[in-house]
């Protein structure tokens, strides 16, 4: 079993020796080690950064159920705002329609 790992080994420092020999193969691996290494180090500051509310707002935690709750709330309010709102002026708009008076509105045109 040693002997197998050690030949394993032998073959493996051969081929790298092999593969490095050659100028473009040692600069290839040097830009790919220095990437490697950026986007890792880009990692590990990126955990290490303390997440604010305004980070996390766009990308909710399906398991925060405080946040969930007020992401319903305020989800609510909106439909509930429209409803009062928009709905009702319409349903009066449509009944002074039908009653033949029309309501005048400030933003409607006025043509001499």
């Amino acid at each position: 079993m040693a002997k197998n790992k050690s030949l394993l080994l032998a073959g493996l420092a051969a081929g790298a020796y092999a593969y490095f020999s050659k100028k473009e193969n040692r600069e290839k691996a040097v830009v790919a080690f220095n990437n490697t290494k950026s986007k890792v180090n880009a990692y590990i500051d990126s955990q290490k950064h303390q997440r604010s509310d305004l980070t996390a707002a766009g990308h909710p935690d399906p398991y925060d159920t405080s946040d969930n709750n007020m992401v319903d709330e305020g989800a609510l309010t909106s439909v509930q705002y429209y409803n009062d709102e928009v709905q009702d002026n319409q349903k009066k708009d449509d009944t002074n329609k039908q009653d033949g008076e029309k309501k005048s509105n400030p933003n409607d045109q006025i043509t001499l």
